[in-house]
């Protein structure tokens, strides 16, 4: 740092500034004063009143000792996720070396460096500016150099008073095919066609498409590119309808982690078609019907048995006011528009035929939903378990009901399926039920009271089925011995039946991270490693318990794409080795981002420097403040800052002087008013 002195005026008044202009104003005031009143002297008096107040304000000669403060470039390193994804970051090591050893040749110029990845919405210019320059004083700043790609979300858009150049590491010839989202939908209704909408880009005219709908065979169609390209989807039932689209890659392409896309829909209807038959009311029937009428989206049916054609009674027909039921159109016609059936304290009578109950069987095993509230009736072998419906149920019944007080309790397998995980840690504190159905389950035990198994969920064929094994639940909901979870369990069970993706007991999930691929299986038994494919090539990934029935794996990988993993009989793929999917968007090199004409305010150039970045580095120029930086060439401005180091303070006249020099003006302008006054009377 070079030494500079600075010598300039300073001020040190005696009084306080607001008193020194009262002063000045009285002065000034008097001076008009006495020139109104046909003072001779006008002038003298003036005189007098300004070097009253110069003495007052103590003028006095500052010298400064001032230290001439380096300039400060900063050099921004662009580590995102694209940079990665195209094996960039090497390449810009290698530049920001051969660029920090060309700009330690310069005198006078300090280089800082800072780092900056992408957000979850991308790179963004602006913000790694603003961090970068966010502790150096805008009076020492030389420049920006920007090391990266070129891929941001935002151009430079702030207007900054100094050069910002790009160092691109790639070149303007690289090959990008890559697959464009351009629409899909969150979610289609049940039994329609659905269309998702993508685009491949390549210099080829035309390539090869591979797409792959849930578990059907992957069909491949050769697409134009440049072109959107209509994709039918059919939605056959509820739930997740997991989409895979590929392309193969090229030789000389950047990357192929954006040649596949992976996504998902899923399928739902408009409203939810709920029928519950209720074998003869009790006191838990409005409860059910209430639970299921909390929900808008639900259209309920409800099929109550109040009189059964076996009941004998002296009513007149013509008399009755009951509706037939249209249970043909019901159970036979209709039974394929309902989402979910309940049987609630359900009866063996003669008002359901077997034709009907083996008709919602049959329905159950194509897909159907259904759930048993046990009655006593199932103790006497005439409840549901008399039926066609007997083959479905996930329990079978043995005896009388156990007529006693037990508080409900989840079982070990309850404690980790998603429909009742969630509620154990309020488990203590459930009201006791009053009766249970005595029973040997097949299916899942999530809630059990007395010994004895109290809610269980089953599979049949492709459908769903649950057994509560009591007509007490509906205590809970009455608040009796302090409730309990009366809605949140049941809901979570019939959403269960309805096949909701994020109750489902045994599935597989997976997630990507930059450079991993992460795997969870939830099963109540050991999976064995999952198999995962990637370009064609399969290799296993082991998975090791986590608790509560789920497994974990991960795997690195070593580039990007769309992989395929089986774990028993579960499948799914997804665009893994990412962890910002806008990152791999484009990967191409762009050097547009200093574009717009805030950014060009301070000029700044672009530099191709390779993937390898090991081509020529610009020269650099030292530029003035009001110079403006050229598109060729690194041009850094001299900033100019110093920071005073020493300062010396010396009166202009000591307080004597002021004095001598008013009564010197004093006597003057005594002087100069007589003659004035003697020379007019003379005249």
């Amino acid at each position: 740092m070079n030494g500079i002195d600075l010598v300039r005026l300073g001020f040190d008044p005696w009084l306080p500034p607001l008193v020194l202009l009262g002063l000045a104003i009285l002065g000034l005031g008097l001076v008009a004063l006495y020139l109104r009143l046909g003072g001779k002297a006008p002038l003298t008096r003036l005189c007098l009143v300004l070097v009253a107040l110069i003495g007052l304000s103590g003028p006095s000669q500052v010298r400064e000792e001032r230290l001439a403060l380096t300039d400060i470039v900063t050099i921004l390193v662009d580590r995102s996720e694209s940079m990665a994804l195209t094996d960039r970051a090497a390449g810009a090591e290698v530049a920001l070396r051969a660029l920090k050893a060309r700009l330690g040749q310069v005198e006078n110029l300090e280089v800082r460096i800072t780092y900056f990845d992408g957000s979850g919405a991308g790179t963004a210019l602006s913000a790694g500016l603003d961090q970068a320059f966010a502790d150096i004083p805008p009076d020492r700043v030389a420049g920006a150099i920007i090391i990266s790609d070129g891929r941001f979300i935002d151009g430079e858009d702030a207007a900054r008073p100094f050069p910002i150049h790009q160092i691109l590491v790639g070149s303007p010839q690289e090959r990008d095919r890559r697959i464009d989202l351009r629409s899909a939908p969150k979610q289609a209704p049940i039994g329609e066609i659905t269309k998702v909408v993508v685009r491949v880009e390549d210099s080829d005219a035309s390539v090869p498409l591979t797409v792959r709908v849930g578990t059907e065979a992957p069909q491949t169609l050769n697409v134009p590119t440049g072109e959107d390209i209509i994709i039918e989807v059919p939605i056959a039932q509820r739930g997740l309808v997991p989409i895979a689209i590929e392309t193969p890659g090229v030789a000389g392409e950047v990357s192929t982690a954006n040649n596949g896309l992976a996504l998902s829909i899923t399928g739902v209807r408009d409203r939810l078609r709920v029928m519950l038959v209720t074998g003869q009311p009790y006191a838990g029937s409005r409860a059910w019907r209430n639970l299921l009428k909390s929900d808008p989206s639900v259209d309920l049916i409800q099929f109550t048995i109040l009189r059964p054609p076996e009941k004998q009674d002296f009513t007149p027909t013509e008399e009755l006011s009951l509706i037939p039921f249209p249970t043909r159109e019901l159970f036979l016609d209709k039974i394929d528009s309902f989402d979910l059936v309940v049987f609630d304290r359900f009866s063996r009578l003669s008002v359901l035929p077997d034709a009907y109950l083996d008709s919602v069987a049959q329905w159950v095993e194509g897909g159907g939903a259904f759930l048993m509230l046990a009655g006593p009736s199932e103790g006497l072998d005439e409840g549901v378990q008399s039926t066609p419906l007997k083959r479905i149920l996930p329990v079978q019944s043995r005896g009388e009901p156990i007529e006693t007080a037990f508080r409900p309790a989840l079982t070990e397998r309850g404690r980790s399926h998603p429909v009742s995980a969630s509620l154990a840690e309020q488990s203590n504190s459930w009201g006791q039920w009053l009766r249970v159905q005595p029973s040997t389950a097949t299916g899942d035990v999530l809630l059990e009271g007395a010994g004895e198994p109290l809610l269980v969920l089953g599979q049949v064929g492709r459908g769903r089925v649950a057994a509560v094994m009591s007509d007490q639940a509906w205590l809970w909901r009455r608040g009796y011995d302090g409730g309990g979870p009366f809605d949140e369990l049941f809901r979570r069970t019939a959403h269960w039946l309805m096949k909701e993706a994020d109750l489902e007991a045994d599935r597989l999930l997976l997630r990507s991270q930059p450079g991993r691929l992460l795997i969870e299986r939830q099963s109540s038994d050991d999976p064995g490693p999952a198999q995962v494919t990637l370009s064609g090539q399969t290799f296993p990934v082991p998975l090791s318990a986590a608790g509560n029935g789920v497994w974990r794996g991960e795997s690195t990988m070593a580039k990007p794409g769309l992989v395929f993993v089986q774990s028993g009989d579960k499948s799914a793929f997804i665009v893994a080795g990412i962890g910002n999917p806008n990152e791999a968007r484009l990967l191409t090199a762009d050097p547009t981002a200093l574009a717009g004409p805030q950014a060009k305010q301070g000029g700044g150039s672009v530099t191709w420097v390779g993937k390898a970045g090991t081509g020529p580095l610009p020269d650099i120029a030292r530029l003035s403040k009001s110079q403006k930086a050229s598109t060729e060439g690194l041009g850094l401005r001299r900033a100019g800052a110093t920071s005073v180091s020493a300062t010396s303070r010396d009166a202009i006249l000591p307080p004597w002087a002021y004095a001598i020099l008013l009564a010197a003006l004093a006597l003057w302008a005594w002087w100069r008013e007589g003659r004035l006054v003697v020379s007019r009377s003379k005249t």
